[in-house]
């Protein structure tokens, strides 16, 4: 069986660790890490593979696998250093970052390393919940072919759905893409939240209240696509509604009624595409004069 080492004892690496480990992908080598405490956390976690640290020897082979799963700031850093501490040629070396590209892992590649970006579309929070959660999770791959042909029948292995990017997509625009859709969404429910508690609502009812059209409006939007999904005053028309919450809005907090107006203005376009001749012009004046 091949081996993978896993530099990072994060929630990425813990939870690929588990998951390759316990579908028999792959054989742990080691966990390695800058903490030792850490570092055997998260090796019980995976509960496979020895405890090592960065100034141990890593028995590094042709054909084993290393992962990275440090903080983007630390890839460059920890690749220097797999660069001299083993011989990279025959090896696959791949980090685990949405935004960064290949070029942290080009000393290895100079030396003979086939090399990849590997990222799980996907939160990271408790490793424990993250491997009940993992199957169907979408993992863009980028960069050499051999690396590729290891990496993608793992994934899959582990219940995941592997997606090869061209290589000349900018990551920083794609990891910019998924900021969107998940870590911003979180910042316009707590939005959303703000408002309830303004009008009087404590934050449990609110959430009920919320839950359900949350979910609605997502799926819709993924059956659908934005345009067509769209609803609500905006999608209506109705001017009238609009400059009144952003009047109550504005009483209680200015920065979310100029958060409320920014996404207006953003969602008059997508009304403007699904209703061709609807009369926006009042709302297209209420949204500009605040």
């Amino acid at each position: 069986m091949a081996r993978l080492w896993i530099i990072g004892p994060g929630a990425v690496g813990q939870t690929l660790g588990r998951l390759l480990a316990e579908r028999d992908v792959f054989e742990i080598a080691g966990v390695i890490g800058r903490d030792p405490a850490a570092t055997a956390q998260a090796r019980n976690f995976i509960d496979r593979g020895d405890v090592l640290t960065f100034a141990d020897r890593i028995d590094a082979r042709p054909g084993d696998t290393v992962m990275i799963s440090v903080s983007d700031g630390a890839i460059d850093g920890v690749a220097d250093w797999l660069a001299q501490a083993v011989d990279p040629a025959g090896l696959v070396v791949f980090h685990c970052s949405g935004a960064r590209d290949l070029a942290p892992l080009e000393p290895l590649r100079q030396r003979g390393a086939a090399v990849a970006a590997l990222h799980p579309v996907k939160a990271f929070a408790d490793p424990a919940r993250e491997i009940l959660t993992f199957e169907g999770v979408v993992c863009t791959l980028q960069g050499d072919e051999a690396a590729v042909a290891t990496l993608a029948p793992a994934l899959a292995a582990i219940g995941a759905d592997p997606v090869v990017l061209p290589e000349a997509v900018d990551r920083r625009l794609y990891h910019a893409g998924a900021v969107f859709a998940s870590n911003y969404l979180a910042a316009l429910v707590q939005a959303a939240l703000e408002c309830h508690a303004a009008a009087g609502l404590d934050a449990a009812t609110s959430l009920r209240i919320l839950s359900p059209i949350l979910r609605d409006g997502l799926d819709a939007i993924l059956d659908r696509g934005p345009v067509q999904a769209l609803t609500g005053p905006i999608a209506r028309g109705d001017a009238a509604a609009v400059a009144a919450q952003v009047m109550a809005i504005a009483a209680h907090d200015r920065e979310l009624a100029g958060l409320y107006l920014e996404l207006g203005r953003q969602t008059l376009e997508l009304a403007r595409r699904k209703t061709p001749g609807l009369d926006l012009s009042a709302l297209e004046a209420v949204l500009a004069k605040h």
